[in-house]
């Protein structure tokens, strides 16, 4: 079924490849130069997969990393990336936003951003970029910037009120920084001290240097962690370190759309999301766009739905799925698809580019 895809697929692109001369990836690989080669438009459609080659973990499978601290309290990603936790406990939510913020933004987007950049700028109609990550990565991807790109959950590079009061303004990176938060240093063996149940036990960090459980080989669910001798909480920003705030004084929070996220402000999400759709409306029916996804998971599956939809809506369309365990495409979608997996987003993405240069 999957060579049968390829096959359609590098017939509709018009190559001469010949199939049975080279490895399946190497097929894909060369049906998904062909396919951008002769396209008239490219929507990028990036997940969490798109930035483990600039350093980030994505939120689950092989390169799930977000928060060590996460594991010492038995906690899903998606539990604390709620919004409850500025109102009931600001400074647990600050640890971690401050930390995400670190990672994402401070990294550098790979060189996979700037090759579907200069790829969609060589088109007709151009490029366009739908991401559901929110590093601000495609900002700053030359080529692309702010009127290209719709984030559709948001990014850390923007900031609102935890009461909203319709105001979004720039993250003040400096702010951000310096918010004080113990480094969480912990080593295989070490002991901590651990508020459980609302008591303090005695706790042996695990071998992943996060998780924690009793003497006794009992996993603990750590609300405190603190070294031995009443030493700071290791999950909380320091007691005094100022979090940050509006120019009216006012409790902040990223402009994010969080999981259970009654109070974000959609405004520049929607901003965003109208010029994409203007884009896609300015792109003829019978033009031929190459869709990219890369690194969009199942678990959230905003990405994969985008680019599934927008696939149906051209008649001429093509996605090009970039996933290294979960590359499948709809059955019905399968003779416009080419799946890419086992293979991460910069490595898939250069040797396209090596295919477009013979």
């Amino acid at each position: 079924q999957v060579f049968t895809a390829l096959a359609q697929a590098l017939s509709r692109c018009r190559t001469g490849v010949v199939m049975s001369s080279a490895p399946a990836s190497s097929r894909s690989i060369l049906a998904a130069a062909e396919c951008i080669k002769n396209a008239d438009a490219l929507l990028i459609c990036t997940g969490a997969g798109m930035g483990v080659d600039s350093g980030l973990g994505t939120f689950r499978g092989r390169n799930a990393g977000v928060w060590p601290p996460l594991k010492a309290m038995q906690m899903d990603f998606s539990a604390m990336s709620s919004p409850e936790w500025f109102d009931s406990d600001p400074r647990l939510a600050w640890a971690f936003w401050r930390f995400r913020h670190q990672a994402y933004t401070l990294g550098a987007p790979h060189m996979g951003y700037s090759l579907l950049a200069k790829w969609g700028n060589s088109m007709k109609h151009g490029l366009f970029s739908v991401t559901s990550n929110i590093d601000g990565h495609w900002d700053r991807t030359e080529g692309v910037g702010p009127g290209k790109v719709y984030e559709c959950h948001g990014a850390l590079t923007r900031m609102q009120c935890v009461e909203d009061d319709d105001n979004i303004w720039p993250t003040d990176a400096k702010d951000v920084a310096s918010i004080e938060v113990p480094e969480w240093d912990l080593k295989p063996g070490d002991e901590v001290s651990a508020l459980v149940a609302g008591k303090d036990v005695e706790a042996i960090v695990q071998e992943d240097g996060a998780s924690l459980r009793t003497r006794d080989g009992e996993p603990l669910r750590a609300r405190r962690v603190a070294r031995p001798g009443g030493g700071v909480d290791l999950l909380r920003s320091l007691e005094g370190s100022p979090l940050p705030r509006s120019s009216e004084g006012k409790a902040a929070r990223p402009n994010v759309l969080m999981f259970g996220d009654w109070g974000v402000n959609c405004r520049i999400i929607q901003e965003q999301q109208g010029r994409f759709n203007q884009w896609l409306k300015d792109v003829p029916d019978a033009a031929k766009l190459a869709i990219v996804e890369v690194g969009a998971g199942k678990a959230v599956p905003t990405i994969r739905f985008t680019s599934e939809r927008i696939l149906g809506q051209f008649k001429n369309a093509s996605l090009i799925r970039i996933n290294w365990d979960d590359s499948d495409v709809p059955q019905h979608l399968a003779p416009r698809s080419i799946s890419i997996g086992g293979v991460g987003a910069l490595e898939t993405l250069t040797e396209i580019d090596e295919a477009l240069r013979k």
